[in-house]
């Protein structure tokens, strides 16, 4: 696992969260965020944007984000989904999840805003959503998200790669 700040020059950074929170910006309801727990029911969702995934383009800002992603050099990208997790009143803390079964798939993870949420590793690493900040993990490591409760959403951009 690897925790780099300042993962993008400012410029770039600001087009990526100027696409994400742009009023015009479609944002899809899931229900479950990891799965659907009935006893949870009225925390238990979130907001998405998927940009790629299955090896094709599904979303308008797919050539404007990969400009942008690709001259970093991840490898090859499989999917390209943003989180946006509404605040609650605490911060919640999601079910354990993995993106990927095999050690081969790589996940970066990049907060898009700071709050009090953070994403949660099972050897126990925490890492605070401050924006900017992204962690690169083996996407078969097991980690959780969570809400925030000091702004009012909660954003990531979450990268699976080879």
């Amino acid at each position: 696992m690897k925790i780099i700040d300042n993962y993008f020059i400012d410029s770039d950074f600001k087009k990526i969260t100027n696409i994400f929170g742009s009023s015009v910006c479609p944002w899809y309801y899931a229900k479950g965020i990891v799965d659907w727990d009935e006893n949870n029911e009225l925390d238990n969702y979130f907001f998405c944007h998927m940009v790629y995934e299955q090896l094709r383009p599904v979303s308008n800002y797919f050539y404007d984000l990969i400009k942008i992603i690709e001259p970093k050099s991840l490898g090859i990208i499989t999917r390209i989904k943003c989180n946006m997790y509404p605040r609650t009143a605490k911060v919640n803390v999601h079910p354990w999840h993995t993106d990927s079964t095999t050690h081969k798939l790589r996940g970066a993870l990049l907060m898009l805003n700071t709050c009090d949420g953070f994403t949660g590793f099972k050897d126990g690493t925490k890492v605070n959503s401050v924006a900017n900040r992204m962690v690169l993990f083996d996407s078969s490591e097991e980690h959780h998200s969570t809400s925030t409760s000091n702004a009012s959403v909660r954003m990531t951009l979450n990268i699976n790669y080879v």
